[in-house]
């Protein structure tokens, strides 16, 4: 449910010509992953881990936050609020799936 609605926001951005955004899969040697990488103009976007209840932000989504410098959220299908946690200088929004997704495009 996530990958199709991120596939429909990135479409709906690209035919309203906000950018050429473009949504992938990232893993590193380590074989850390997160979810879904949105880029624009092949840049790093947004990071996005899906999780059914883990509310806390998992460290594959702060490592690779870290190391693209780039804002992360992590949807969970549990819960009701949003959250924000301590990422070094940056912060990871933890948000409801239902929620979150509702508000794009």
């Amino acid at each position: 449910m996530v990958a199709i609605e991120l596939w429909r926001a990135v479409t709906s951005w690209n035919d309203l010509g906000h950018g050429r955004f473009t949504l992938h899969f990232i893993k590193n040697r380590e074989r850390q992953e997160v979810d879904f990488l949105i880029a624009n103009d092949n840049e790093p976007f947004l990071l996005i881990e899906a999780k059914m209840s883990d509310t806390e932000p998992s460290p594959a989504l702060k490592t690779f936050q870290r190391s693209l410098n780039v804002p992360a959220v992590q949807l969970t299908s549990e819960g009701a609020t949003y959250r924000m946690f301590s990422n070094g200088n940056q912060s990871i929004l933890a948000a409801p799936s239902f929620q979150w997704l509702s508000l794009l495009p």
